[in-house]
């Protein structure tokens, strides 16, 4: 399984995912938005433009800006 969130430093909704996937011992890639152009640039394509985050990639699903419930029922699934 791959998991990946896009988001940025300091970040409240970042550091939360951050730290729960870190908890969780949920091996995942982060992406700093503004320090990594290649991500900056993709999370432009999936959001029209804008730079939003976080964005949280599991396998072939993305979940726009989860919400901490979506954020959570993911966990819960892949735990």
């Amino acid at each position: 399984m791959k998991n990946t969130l896009y988001g940025q430093k300091g970040h409240a909704h970042t550091v939360a995912f951050k730290n729960y996937l870190k908890m969780a011992e949920i091996p995942f890639t982060y992406k700093d938005v503004v320090v990594d152009a290649e991500a900056r640039k993709h999370t432009k394509e999936l959001y029209a433009g804008m730079l939003k985050f976080p964005t949280l990639f599991v396998d072939d699903e993305v979940y726009l800006i989860p919400t901490t419930d979506e954020f959570n029922k993911i966990m819960k699934e892949l735990i």
